[in-house]
This record gives structure tokens, C-alpha cells and sequence, in this order.
């Protein structure tokens, strides 16, 4: 192995160098799903429920590989993982094909989950770490977008050549990080305290009697689920509804139209939310419910104008709406959940969060995709943007809660 880096510098080219590859990858996979693969609907959320299913199914095995073996092993295998699944995308636009990539994709996604930051923190220390986080973040986004601009030039030659580039990157970004990545800070658990199935059993069983003990806790998880059932719809069927309900305008291919969204929502994204965060106090329970529900409330409409958008331009403002506020409703919920939390208690706590939102995303996905098939893409939109209105009354009980 060649002589490692800095640990700042290889974080940083870690973030920029994910980012990249997502853009690359993922920026028209819908549209490569719906024109290339010709998927329906349905195929399109079974896709989503496998995604969802496997990282589930996964997290606690690789968890096991950056918690006792090693937080660098873990981020290498998550970056191998997800340029093997993404190659496999481009190279098989074929159903049966594309829902296995996805357990490959899940187990790169679980391996990296928590493994970067924990890498960090152990490297350069928690209060150096969480200044690098953001500057990480800046990084991903300005990388992101450089992503979507090679997205639009490789896609005039084939769809499945922008997908093909971002697995590259990333099996590119997993020979820089073998090669240059330090681990001088990780110390394997000791034995008793590994994270074998059955301990992490009993600290998930700990979590969940502590999320039970809490009424705002509970609340919040079923919010999750909600939200989680609702955004697993609009992802997979929002280029379905464009390309055959709406329709494209002419001036530019459906490629250069995705592109053009994408890099609108990142543009107004970097403008607008953080502005509205600094203005915003998670700490405060009332506040926080009240912005969350504001969130919410005005996702619904986005999403019900975005369902029955009678051309591409309402559709695209309906969308690029609902995606700053996707971009405010995550930040304003994981400040609220931690919230007071026991740092003993606290990843278990966010784990069942996120357990939570990939369980509406796995449960009501497939739902969604049959009723695509049977009443429509615009009917099961509107019906997954109705999903979150019992969000809006939990979330504003949860606000009202004394804290536990």
C-alpha cells in the first residue's frame, strides 16, 4: 500500500467522490428504467421494495465489518459494492436483473451507512469530525453538480453511459481509498462486546423499549413511516408520469429535460434551504413541530399539483417546490429526534428512525406500483401524497408532548 493521506483530505475526496458517482449514476436512472428497460409502474416499485428490503436485512451483518474489523474495510467494500451493482445496472436493463443489483446496491449502501463518519471521528476526533461533516457536505454538493453536468454530455451517446461512468468512479474511489486510506485511530471491539446478531438483537430490543417509553418518540417513528411510504412513490414514478402522462416539451431531449430539473432543485436547494434553517430552532419542540408540519402541509400540495399537473411546466415547478422542501423536512426531523436523547442510546434510536422510514418505503411501495397499474400514475401519486396527511395531526401532538 502506498503511503496514506491525510485523513481530511481522504474524507473530503470520499464525499466529492460519492456525490460524483450518484449523479453519474442515478441522475436519469428513472428515465433509463422507463425508456430503456421499459419498466411499469409496479416493476418500478417492486425495484424500490427491494432496495429498501435488503439495506433492512443488511444493516446488522455489515455492521459487524466496521464495528470489529475495520471502519476503512467497511467504506472500501461499500464504495466495490456500489460500483459492481451500478455497471450491472447499465449492462442489464432487463427487470429480473436490475431487482438483484439492487441487494448489491442495499449492501453498499449498508456498508458505507455510519462507517465514513465513524472512520472520521476516530481519526481527527468528535469535535474536528463534526466541523468536517459539513465542509464534506459542500464538497458533495459542488461535486453533485459537476456530476449533472457530465450526466447531459455522456447520456447524448447512451443513457447507460452516464450509469456506466458513475460505477467506475466508484470502483476508482474504492482503489484510491485502499491505497491512500489511514486507520490509525480504530480499535477492534473487544470480544464480549462485539456486535454479533445476538447483542445487536438485545441493543435493538433496549431501542425499541426506549422509543415505547416515549410518547414523542413513537409519534415520530410513525411520522417516518408515513413519509417513508409516501417519497418511495414519487421516486420511483415521477419520470413515469412525465414521459407518459405529462409529456416532454420539444427544444431538448428527455435526457437534457432530467438533467435540467436535477441541477434546478440542487441550484434552488443551495439557495434557499439554508437560509430557512438558520431561521428555524429544532431545539424548541413547539417550533420544530410547527415547521415541520408547515413542511409537510405544503409537501402534500406539492405533490397533489405534481399528480394532476396538466402540462411540463407545472409538473417541473411542482417538483422542483417539493424538493427543497424534501431538502428542509430531513435536517428538521433528525434535530428534533435527538433531541435530548441519552448518548448511549442515541444510534439505536436514529437506526430505528431510519428502520422506520424504510419500512413505509418496503410495506406501501409495492402498493403503490399495483395501484399505478390498475387506477393510473396520477391516482397513485395523489394517494401517496394523501398518505401524509395523518402525518400532520402526529406531528403536532408530538409537539405538544412534555419531553421525556
Amino acid at each position: 500500500m502506498l503511503k496514506t493521506s491525510d485523513p481530511t483530505r481522504v474524507y473530503l475526496a470520499l464525499s466529492a467522490g460519492l456525490s460524483f458517482a450518484f449523479a453519474l449514476a442515478y441522475t436519469l436512472q428513472g428515465l433509463y428504467f422507463v425508456t430503456v428497460a421499459g419498466l411499469y409502474p409496479l416493476q418500478l416499485l417492486l425495484i424500490g421494495a427491494a432496495l429498501e428490503g435488503a439495506a433492512f436485512l443488511l444493516e446488522v451483518p455489515t455492521g459487524v465489518v466496521a464495528d470489529v474489523y475495520s471502519r476503512r474495510r467497511s467504506v472500501i467494500l461499500g464504495c466495490v459494492c456500489l460500483g459492481a451493482a451500478m455497471t450491472l445496472v447499465a449492462a442489464f436493463p432487463v427487470f429480473w436483473a436490475l431487482l438483484l443489483t439492487q441487494i448489491v446496491s442495499a449492501a453498499g449502501y449498508t456498508f458505507l451507512s455510519g462507517a465514513q463518519q465513524a472512520w472520521l471521528a476516530d481519526e481527527v476526533g468528535e469535535d474536528r469530525a463534526a466541523h468536517l461533516y459539513l465542509l464534506g457536505s459542500q464538497y458533495g454538493r459542488a461535486a453533485g453538480i459537476a456530476g449533472i453536468a457530465a450526466t447531459a454530455a455522456l447520456a447524448t451517446l447512451g443513457l447507460h453511459l452516464p450509469i456506466l461512468a458513475g460505477g467506475a468512479v466508484a470502483l476508482l474511489l474504492a482503489l484510491y481509498l485502499w491505497l491512500r486510506m489511514p486507520e490509525d485511530g480504530f480499535s477492534p471491539a473487544p470480544r464480549e462486546e462485539r456486535q454479533t446478531w445476538a447483542v445487536l438483537t438485545g441493543t435493538f430490543r433496549q431501542g425499541v423499549r426506549e422509543v415505547r417509553a416515549s410518547r414523542v418518540l413513537t409519534l415520530l417513528m410513525l411520522s417516518a413511516v408515513l413519509y417513508g411510504a409516501s417519497s418511495e412513490a414519487l421516486d420511483r414514478l415521477n419520470e413515469f408520469l412525465l414521459i407518459q402522462e405529462v409529456g416532454l416539451p420539444g427544444g431538448l431531449s428527455a435526457a437534457n429535460w432530467f438533467v435540467l430539473l436535477a441541477l434546478t432543485v440542487q441550484v434552488v436547494g443551495l439557495i434557499v434551504i439554508e437560509p430557512l434553517r438558520r431561521r428555524i430552532n429544532p431545539a424548541d419542540a413547539q417550533a420544530a413541530s410547527l415547521a415541520l408540519r408547515w413542511v409537510l402541509g405544503l409537501s402534500v400540495a406539492a405533490l397533489l399539483a405534481f399528480a394532476y399537473a396538466p402540462n411540463f411546466g407545472w409538473a417541473a415547478l411542482a417538483l422542483v417546490v417539493h424538493g427543497v422542501l424534501r431538502g428542509l423536512y430531513s435536517p428538521l426531523y433528525d434535530a428534533w429526534i435527538n433531541r435530548g436523547l441519552n448518548p448511549a442510546s442515541r444510534a439505536t434510536v436514529n437506526s430505528i428512525a431510519s428502520q422506520a422510514d424504510a419500512l413505509g418505503q418496503v410495506t406501501f411501495g409495492p402498493v403503490f406500483g399495483v395501484l399505478g397499474n390498475v387506477l393510473g400514475v396520477r391516482s397513485a401519486l395523489a394517494l401517496a401524497a394523501l398518505v401524509r396527511l395523518p402525518a400532520l395531526e402526529i406531528v403536532r401532538r408530538a409537539g405538544g408532548e412534555k419531553a421525556d
